[in-house]
């Protein structure tokens, strides 16, 4: 029931009650048009908001991507400070073709511009110095201080046009703080706005944007009206590495609806006078309200498709997630380097995702959070690993308050697998060899830590200077000329040389040198790598003066001595010249030791000595063979034989001479003589034995004619050419009637167990019963006819292994056959070995081939061509009566030996002999440096057997095992021995005389 009153009040003041009536009427209507106004300006800004937001992506990902592709040439520049400007070029365009807003690029030494790329246009750039530049010295300045990557502009470029500078700091790779320069990177700026859609922007709205030299809020207006950022204009920050832009934008005429209360109090009176109107029009206006709504949510559907498919285009993934990190949108580009289906990430957060740092981001408190870049692996079905790189930014509105995330992904593998390689690839460089890298002209880059251990050049002292820093003066410029003709010539050198450390000192080193080649096929570097092998040097000079020089005289001892008279002998047949033998020995020298002692003795066999050297040609020998007997060798005298015996006797009627001068020995004048026995030889073939006898025979006879004479022998030249003839012929039928046997000789190791056995040859002589070797070998060599025998003797050991194959005590002993120098290097002989394998079924493991060292040095590389041939095949390589030649250590290295064997003549007399003793030492010593087995031959003792085991020999032969005996006697004693060994019977020896 209405109340009485105010149907009273209504009727006493009708005016009053009807503007009442039009009060409530107004603030009605002004409520609701505020209402719609404020849901007008509201969509506005929603549209603006999703402006900035495409406008920001597209800004942010640009220089995003730019500065990435930048990044991966300061990498190499850290790596790499010697890079050149065609290395630079090369890299710089790689990037520059994939990413087309970026301009050029510069490679900043310090602070002075010296590559660019492209050249072209840019020329201006080269050698400015960013000191003199005052608008971009401050930037570059703040780089260096704050060690960040640093972007300035937009401004006007050196060079012409505007872009926008960024400078990214490198460091020493190893040192951060040393600075080595900058890589600069100029951004189109026009191209780069062009891309990101600015003009169709400021065509939609009033655009400004401010943050030059990337300062965010505090830097200059460098696009639109400053006064933007003043009012209340949408505000959207772009972060980028080492700073932001800040957009600023309101709609063209600013924000509608300011005066609508104006306007609604000037229609007040046509609202109330024409209510009917205004009713219809308010529901006019409210259905042309809704058809714009609909046309404005059309826009912006078609407006978000736009956007989707400009996102689905970038090679980089985008996420787009709501405030709580639930997924709203993705492209292409996401699915496949997340490896999940679109519907898939759709269910997902991005904490799920990503590692834990992303789930912390988003638990934070709604405070100012910064963008989140990590790196993370993921493996594909595939199994195959990638990596890549996470960049989350938050997003706020105008009042900070977080509305969304973006996510940018991106692929790094590539980048991952570069580092990685120039890791391994620095990793390498510091190596136990000395390495040094230089440019075409031979100045020295780049050298490692092991080359300034080995030179003692620092890499400070040695970098820029030649490699002439290290010659010696050893070598003259044949030398040199010769090494660099096989370089240009195969862009490859190794050998050995001397140089020179810094203090001063010469060193033996082995030198590879390698050529690099650029795209042209031209030198660009030369590496070089180098060991010092002045200790091996060393070693091999220590064993070739034990083995070949007495100690007392320094001359030649008897090793070289012979050594040498074959060689004599070789070149006197060859070239049909004659030369002689002078036997020499000292008369009544015993009685000077026996009454002024050994001492004094050793004093006058030094003087002699040097006496009778300098009474020689210097390509004549003087050797000391023991006591007080020395041998001189004169090589090719003359052609004629009367001729050449008679510069002989000129010789040693010279030496006479000089020997029976007085020598002072200190308190006492000596008077001394010598007998010298002379022997002559030529192109008939007469062994070294016989004509030392000779020589020696002769000595006698000035001996007992009275002593301090010459006298030549007298040969019995039929005689010996007769049992020559003779031998020859008994050798041929040797052959033809199986008259060689083998013996087999015992090897043992270190526990003495049978390891295997050598191959000996015998010869039983139906007359002259059984012949050594040492009678027919050289003969049979000479001859020609050591090559059937030696196949012989190689198909009846390999038999032999077959046969013991079915045999368990024997089937793991191996066989040292000993082969000849001719045989070895007759061009058939691998061919040889390979038919006499395969036809006996022998098992190549079993069978070592012995050389000796003689073997080995003529024809070097054809000899280590054959042996690696015969290696492949499963035979092993053992050098026999190692010591006695004078072979290098550096063709030792190079040849495939698998064992040295030590020459008995270097066991015999030990452990007394200190010479002997030392060298063994050095032998088993070296073989260990080389990885080679060592065995010892002729241990006839205990003693012996003692030393060489405490020295580290592992191997021995010998008559303390067992003497040379037939394969039937040697199956017994092995069977034998072993059943002893069986029974543990450790008292029983087993001897075989």
């Amino acid at each position: 029931m209405m109340d009485k009153s105010y149907i009273g009040l209504s009727s006493r003041y009708p005016r009053l009650f009807a503007l009442g009536v039009a009060l409530i009427v107004f603030l009605g209507l002004w409520a609701l048009d505020n209402n719609e106004r404020e849901l007008a300006i509201q969509k506005q800004k929603v549209d603006i908001i999703e402006k900035l937001v495409v406008l920001r992506t597209k800004l942010g990902t640009g220089m995003t991507s730019n500065i990435s592709a930048a990044r991966v040439l300061a990498v190499t520049f850290a790596t790499k400070p010697d890079l050149s400007d065609q290395e630079f070029k090369v890299l710089a365009a790689e990037v520059a073709s994939a990413n087309s807003s970026i301009r050029n690029l510069v490679l900043v030494k310090g602070t002075v511009a010296s590559y660019v790329y492209p050249y072209k246009g840019n020329e201006k750039i080269l050698g400015v110095d960013y000191r003199q530049l005052p608008k971009q010295w401050p930037v570059y300045q703040r780089m260096i201080e704050e060690h960040t990557i640093q972007i300035a502009g937009p401004l006007t470029l050196v060079q012409g046009g505007v872009g926008l500078v960024v400078r990214i700091p490198v460091y020493q790779h190893e040192n951060r703080d040393e600075f080595l320069g900058s890589i600069a990177m100029v951004v189109n700026y026009d191209q780069l706005m062009e891309q990101a859609g600015i003009a169709q922007v400021q065509n939609e709205i009033n655009l400004a944007i401010r943050g030059r030299d990337a300062k965010g809020s505090k830097g200059e207006v460098f696009l639109g009206e400053a006064n933007l950022f003043t009012g209340d204009a949408v505000r959207q920050s772009i972060i980028l590495p080492g700073g932001s832009w800040e957009l600023a934008a309101l709609p063209h005429g600013g924000w509608q609806g300011t005066t609508r209360l104006s306007r609604f109090i000037e229609v007040f009176g046509l609202i109330v006078c024409l209510m009917a109107w205004m009713l219809s029009y308010q529901s006019t206006i409210k259905r042309r309200q809704r058809e714009l709504n609909a046309e404005e949510l059309r826009e912006s559907e078609a407006l978000l498709r736009l956007r989707n498919e400009a996102l689905s285009a970038t090679s980089q993934g985008v996420m787009i997630a709501a405030r709580d990190g639930h997924i709203n949108y993705v492209n292409e580009a996401a699915c496949h380097l997340s490896g999940y289906a679109e519907h898939a990430l759709y269910e997902k957060k991005l904490g799920d995702l990503f590692t834990p740092a992303v789930a912390t981001m988003l638990a934070q408190d709604n405070q100012e959070k910064k963008p989140l870049t990590l790196e993370y692996s993921r493996k594909a079905d595939n199994g195959q690993l990638s990596w890549l790189e996470l960049l989350l930014t938050p997003v706020y509105d105008q009042k900070n308050v977080l509305q969304q995330y973006v996510a940018l992904l991106r692929d790094i593998t590539d980048k991952k697998l570069a580092d990685k390689e120039l890791e391994i690839a620095a990793m390498a460089f510091e190596t136990e060899e000395g390495i040094l890298i230089t440019d075409a002209n031979l100045v020295i880059l780049r050298v490692n830590k092991a080359f300034t251990r080995i030179t003692g050049y620092e890499a400070s002292e040695a970098v820029g200077q030649g490699t002439r820093l290290l010659q010696s003066g050893r070598h003259d410029e044949s030398f040199y000329s010769q090494m660099w003709e096989e370089i240009c010539r195969n862009h490859h050198w190794q050998g050995e040389l001397w140089n020179r450390r810094k203090n001063g000192e010469i060193y033996s080193e082995r030198l590879v040198i390698s050529a690099v080649l650029d795209e042209d096929g031209k030198v660009s570097n030369y590496v070089g790598s180098f060991n010092d092998i002045t200790e091996h040097k060393v070693s091999e000079e220590k064993i070739h003066q034990l083995a070949f020089f007495d100690p007392l005289t320094g001359l030649p001892n008897r090793r070289l001595l012979l050594d040498r008279l074959a060689r004599a002998l070789s070149l006197s047949r060859r070239h049909q010249r004659y030369g002689a033998i002078l036997m020499i020995d000292l008369d009544n020298f015993k009685t000077l030791n026996d009454t002024q002692g050994h001492n004094m003795g050793d004093l006058l066999l030094t003087q002699i000595g040097k006496r009778i050297h300098a009474c020689i040609r210097a390509d004549d020998t003087v050797s000391r063979t023991g006591g007080d007997e020395f041998v001189v060798l004169l090589e090719g005298l003359h052609e004629d034989l009367q001729y050449a015996a008679g510069l002989a006797e000129n010789v040693a009627e010279k030496i006479r001479i000089t020997l029976s001068q007085t020598v002072n020995l200190g308190h006492i004048d000596y008077e001394s003589s010598g007998s010298i026995g002379i022997t002559m030889f030529g192109a008939e073939a007469v062994g070294i034995d016989e004509l030392l006898r000779r020589a020696d025979m002769a000595m006698y006879q000035a001996k007992a004619l009275g002593k301090n004479s010459v006298r030549f022998f007298d040969p019995s030249m039929q005689a010996a050419l007769e049992f020559r003839t003779a031998m020859e012929t008994d050798l041929r039928h040797a052959l033809m009637h199986r008259q060689f046997v083998l013996h087999y000789q015992l090897q043992v190791s270190a526990l003495g167990d049978p390891i295997g056995a050598e191959v000996l040859l015998r010869w039983h002589h139906p007359a002259r019963g059984l012949v050594s070797p040492l009678d027919f070998i050289p003969l049979a060599e000479e001859t020609g006819l050591i090559l059937p025998i030696g196949l012989w003797v190689l198909e009846t050991a390999c038999k032999q292994i077959t046969i013991w194959a079915d045999d368990p005590v024997k089937s793991g002993m191996q066989l040292a056959v000993n082969v000849s120098a001719r045989q070895f290097r007759h061009p058939g002989f691998v061919d040889d070995v390979k038919r006499i394998l395969h036809e006996t079924g022998t098992n190549p493991v079993l069978l070592k081939l012995e050389l000796t060292e003689s073997v080995v040095l003529e024809d070097v590389a054809i000899v280590i061509e054959k042996m690696h041939a015969i290696k492949k095949l499963g035979v092993g390589f053992s050098m026999d009566d190692f010591g006695t030649g004078y072979s290098s250590l550096s063709y030792l290295q190079r040849l495939p030996l698998t064992q040295l064997k030590i020459d008995r003549s270097f066991v015999h007399n030990l452990p007394d002999d200190v010479n002997n003793a030392n060298i063994v030492r050095t032998i088993i010593s070296l073989g260990a440096s080389l990885d080679l087995n060592v065995i010892a031959e002729g241990v006839e003792t205990e003693q012996q057997r003692e030393f060489l085991l405490q020295a580290g020999c592992q191997a021995y032969q010998g008559y303390l095992f067992c003497k040379p005996i037939p394969i039937d006697e040697f199956d017994r004693f092995i069977s034998t021995r072993h059943a002893l060994q069986k029974a543990d019977s450790p008292k029983v020896e087993i001897q075989v005389s």
